[in-house]
């Protein structure tokens, strides 16, 4: 390498990025992020939707849909509809071009994406099934609903939830719930990411002007971004700002993977051209590119809030 200097310029760079996701995870996520919020009591109020600290999550968020004003069960069509789409694209690409093509950002984007479907299908598929055994056994369902409210009853104080109206107490989201959360967060601002730089970025500039875009190219240039703009729509999970850090943490990961093998002489190619570091302008690329991550996450951001003021048009409950 040339620039010695350059290079390592890029590496403070993605570092400190990296550094700060971890210090925003620490400070607001979970119970830590919840912690300062002891305080909040149970809304007796049928008209009022309760709202969670940032970093909790309840688990009805996961499988209901629109809020609960529509059946989950056309999410859980969608969701394993989505998933059973995705996964052959996924292994016919895998075929074609062998495990290779996992040295580029969209293939594990777009991997991602199909975690993110297989989890989401999972957790609505989890509701709909305890739903069918409470229908097959309503005297159990009655006996546990007899001691959430001898429960409620017993408690001074509560969280307001989501979707909660009246005097209500929901389940945790648990490991598997937080992950589920998290991995969404993740996929989404990556994807529109993965989107535009494609679209507006490598196409125009870096691709031949008469590239053929094959059926996979658009599956994950296209309709991975489609399909997750659907599932936004129809899911009722919140989208915390301090989730940038898992975006931040995935993408840090990818550039210090693509280092090492570089560096190592596993591998002697950029997976992207901008990626290379031998160059007087690898640092202008690379402070570019986390300018960009932030941009993607605010159009997230900028969403949700559309998706709260068009459910709060509605009178439909509003996920913060």
């Amino acid at each position: 390498m040339e620039y010695h200097y350059l290079f390592a310029v890029c590496i403070a760079f993605v570092s400190c990025f990296a550094v700060g996701a971890l210090f925003l995870l620490w400070r607001y996520e979970g119970a830590r992020g919840a912690g300062s919020r002891r305080n909040d009591v149970v809304v007796d109020d049928p008209s009022v939707v309760g709202i969670l600290p940032a970093g909790r999550l309840s688990r009805a968020e996961l499988w209901s849909a629109c809020g609960g004003t529509m059946s989950p069960n056309w999410l859980l069509l969608f969701r394993a509809l989505c998933f059973a789409y995705l996964l052959p694209v996924l292994v016919f690409n895998v075929l074609l071009k062998n495990v290779m093509m996992f040295f580029f950002y969209t293939e594990w984007t777009f991997t991602l994406l199909i975690v993110y479907f297989a989890l989401a299908f999972r957790q609505s598929l989890l509701h709909y099934l305890e739903t069918r055994s409470a229908a097959a056994h309503p005297e159990s369902g009655v006996g546990l609903l007899n001691e959430d409210l001898e429960a409620v009853d017993d408690c001074d104080s509560a969280p307001s939830l989501p979707f909660a109206r009246g005097r209500e107490v929901q389940e945790g989201a648990g490991v598997a719930g937080y992950v589920t959360q998290c991995v969404f967060q993740t996929v989404l601002p990556a994807a529109i990411l993965t989107d535009l730089v494609y679209w507006g970025l490598l196409v125009p500039i870096f691709l031949p002007a008469n590239v053929h875009h094959s059926f996979i190219d658009i599956n994950m240039h296209a309709v991975n971004l489609v399909l997750l703009t659907l599932e936004f729509c129809l899911n009722s999970l919140r989208f915390p700002w301090f989730r940038i850090s898992y975006f931040i943490l995935w993408s840090s990961a990818y550039c210090f993977l693509q280092w090492s093998l570089f560096s190592s002489g596993i591998t002697r190619f950029w997976p992207y051209p901008f990626m290379n570091v031998d160059t007087p302008y690898a640092p202008a690329w690379y402070f570019s590119i986390i300018v960009f991550h932030g941009i993607c996450y605010a159009i997230c951001l900028l969403l949700a809030l559309g998706k709260q003021s068009i459910w709060s048009c509605f009178n439909l409950p509003v996920v913060g």
